[in-house]
């Protein structure tokens, strides 16, 4: 469809097995976009130029991964990657601020990665996803899934639709999952907020170590100014209302939500 001198939508099936078969790049204003059954391995670079992209549907391809360059997408409110190679999801996936749909169905998510080792040791589904606030909808059906990150529970009340079937969960069990969407992100929220108790603790103790007595933690009291002004524990370690930032946030380098 287009409107004036733009297109504000296109589609493209069983193209080039390599590429979009339209120069994307080129259109600017563009705010959807299906590039299903393409067999695309990986993400052409060319999307990322689209800045006012609000809906991208990649299903039935071979997509391996989702590159940083993508974290630039911050209009885009629906990504589907259903029916890919997945088989993990990168922290950057939190810089899509406005995304409401994340739909990852049928993919490799939980399986090891025979083409990188180093990268079996990260999580598959990074604590990260707590940051998307503006979900509403998360679809990880029939994948090789078995641990929900806890920080997912921030998003409970928020996400209206959690679609976790034929995974083999262990974390949180297979019992709380069957008892659907509330249950699990409740369960999650839960030990979210036990974690950030802990730390909000540990943060205070050495805040006030720093502020009183920096010799014990072997610095110099001008170290320690230097410290609570730069580091994580101290004008960084608290929003302007005062209250503590989550480690989520303060790990990640993201501002309070």
């Amino acid at each position: 469809a287009t409107q004036g001198s733009f297109m504000s939508e296109t589609s493209s099936r069983r193209n080039q097995p390599t590429g979009p078969p339209v120069p994307v790049a080129k259109l600017k204003d563009l705010e959807a976009l299906f590039l299903g059954n393409n067999a695309l391995r990986s993400l052409p670079d060319e999307l990322s130029n689209l800045r006012t992209l609000k809906k991208l549907w990649l299903n039935a391809n071979a997509i391996t991964a989702f590159p940083p360059s993508f974290s630039v997408l911050g209009s885009l409110e629906v990504l589907s990657l259903n029916h890919n190679r997945l088989s993990r999801l990168p922290p950057h996936i939190a810089m899509l601020t406005s995304l409401q749909q994340l739909l990852l169905r049928s993919n490799r998510l939980g399986l090891p990665d025979s083409t990188d080792p180093d990268a079996n040791l990260m999580a598959v589904l990074p604590e990260h996803l707590g940051l998307l606030t503006t979900l509403k909808v998360l679809d990880l059906a029939q994948n090789k899934l078995t641990t929900l990150p806890i920080e997912l529970g921030r998003l409970h009340g928020k996400v209206e639709r959690l679609n976790l079937e034929l995974n083999e969960w262990r974390f949180p069990s297979g019992g709380i999952v069957e008892q659907g969407r509330s249950a699990v992100l409740g369960y999650l929220l839960g030990m979210y907020e036990e974690k950030l108790e802990r730390y909000k603790h540990k943060a205070r103790e050495r805040d006030r170590a720093l502020r009183t007595q920096p010799e014990m933690l072997g610095l110099t009291a001008a170290e320690a100014v230097t410290l609570l002004a730069r580091s994580a524990v101290g004008s960084a370690l608290t929003s302007e209302d005062g209250t503590i930032r989550s480690p989520l946030e303060l790990d990640s380098g993201f501002q309070n939500t």
